[in-house]
């Protein structure tokens, strides 16, 4: 894994978390994000010259970040 990248949709800034990643580190990563509605999180990740990608809805309850 090279790059890593996450994405909120309903954020005023969807761009979250970028992180690019040394070949001796794990691709694998943590992070904890303010959201401010339901919507979806999208991961891209750079992993030997490709992009993949995934695609998660997310929900937001009331009393939320929101």
């Amino acid at each position: 894994v090279e790059k890593i990248a996450l994405l909120v949709s309903e954020n005023s800034t969807p761009l979250t978390a970028s992180f690019e990643l040394q070949p001796t580190v794990k691709g694998m990563i943590s992070i904890r994000a303010k959201v401010g509605k339901s919507g979806d999180l999208v991961a891209i990740v750079k992993s030997n010259g490709k992009l993949f990608t995934a695609k998660k809805a997310i929900k937001v309850t009331l009393g939320g970040c929101g």
